[in-house]
């Protein structure tokens, strides 16, 4: 199924900057990448915040379904280092890639019919793309309290963990490293 159909233009900097929200310039310099021809094509980009952040960035971006789908396969995956990394790299190659996508159907699901009489830049066209675009800035907070509040839990449990076992208090009896 051909995503730009035969005819329509691709989004402009007016829809992109709606859409987007902060950093609307770096991504439409991005977004011109996969569509340079006209067609909507998958190019090679990297994407940091994706790399590193997963689900919170989906979710920052208000792409509710690939954040889903992040979070289960990350839980899915394991504990391990090597799956974990590879889906970070894929995370971060498809990530622009995946925005744009979204980015365009907006646009093209908010442009007015030929026949409706209602002009391409209509204010109110723009506003709603802002609205319905754009990223939630309580994402990165709600993140940073989570990452928080587990370091926290992990040192309650290790720290009540080596008190309710001897034996691990026994391994060093004189902390490591002390000359005596």
């Amino acid at each position: 199924m051909e995503w730009n159909p035969q005819g329509a233009s691709m989004p402009t900097r007016e829809e992109i900057a709606a859409c987007v929200g902060p950093k609307a310039d770096a991504y439409r310099r991005r977004f011109e990448r996969f569509g340079a021809d006209g067609e909507t094509r998958f190019a090679f980009s990297w994407n940091w915040p994706a790399f590193f952040a997963g689900t919170w960035w989906y979710l920052y971006r208000k792409m509710y379904g690939w954040a889903l789908l992040d979070f289960v396969l990350s839980v899915a995956l394991g504990w391990t280092l090597f799956v974990p990394l590879l889906w970070a790299v894929a995370r971060a190659v498809t990530g622009d890639y995946l925005y744009f996508r979204r980015v365009e159907r907006m646009v093209r699901d908010s442009r007015p019919l030929l026949s409706a009489g209602v002009p391409a830049d209509d204010p109110a066209r723009i506003e709603r793309l802002a609205r319905e675009g754009g990223v939630h800035a309580w994402v990165p907070r709600v993140a940073v309290a989570i990452v928080v509040l587990l370091l926290l839990l992990g040192v309650l449990f290790f720290g009540t963990l080596w008190e309710m076992m001897p034996p691990l208090r026994d391994i060093w009896r004189d902390a490591p490293g002390r000359w005596t």
